[in-house]
C-alpha cells in the first residue's frame, strides 16, 4: 500500500511540474518479497497491449491474467506493474507533448486504481 502511496503521490506531484520529460517508474527488483517476477519482455508485452486501444479491457485481462499466475498478489503491486508496464509505451510516442504523456499516465494509472480495487 505504501508503494502505491508513494506512486500515487509522484503522479500528483509531477502534474503540479511545468512539462517536463515523463519519468516512468522503474520495474522493481524481483528478489523482493511481493514483486511480480516479469522479465523486461513480458513487461514491454503488456505495455503494449495495454496501449492497444480497448484500455479497460486490456486492464481487466492484464490483472486476470497475473491474479492467476501470481495468487495472493496485493492489489498495490497490481497498480505499480501496470502503471510501470504503460508508461515507456507512452513516453515513446512521438505525436503527444509532454503534457499529453504525463496526462495520458495520470488518467491511466487513475482507471487502473478504479479497476484493481
Amino acid at each position: 500500500m505504501l508503494r502505491l502511496v508513494t506512486l500515487a503521490a509522484a503522479i500528483l506531484a509531477a502534474s503540479a511540474l511545468p512539462a517536463l520529460a515523463l519519468d516512468c517508474p522503474k520495474p522493481q527488483p524481483t528478489a523482493k518479497p511481493g514483486i511480480l517476477k516479469e522479465t523486461p519482455a513480458q513487461i514491454a508485452t503488456v505495455g503494449r497491449q495495454l496501449t492497444g486501444g480497448d484500455t479497460f479491457n486490456a486492464i481487466a485481462s492484464a490483472t486476470a491474467d497475473l491474479r492467476v499466475r501470481y495468487p495472493g498478489v496485493e492489489s498495490a503491486e497490481l497498480v505499480n506493474y501496470l502503471v510501470t508496464a504503460y508508461c515507456p509505451a507512452v513516453a515513446a510516442d512521438s505525436k503527444l507533448s509532454e503534457a499529453q504523456k504525463k496526462a495520458a499516465v495520470e488518467g491511466f494509472a487513475a482507471q487502473v486504481m478504479r479497476q484493481v480495487y
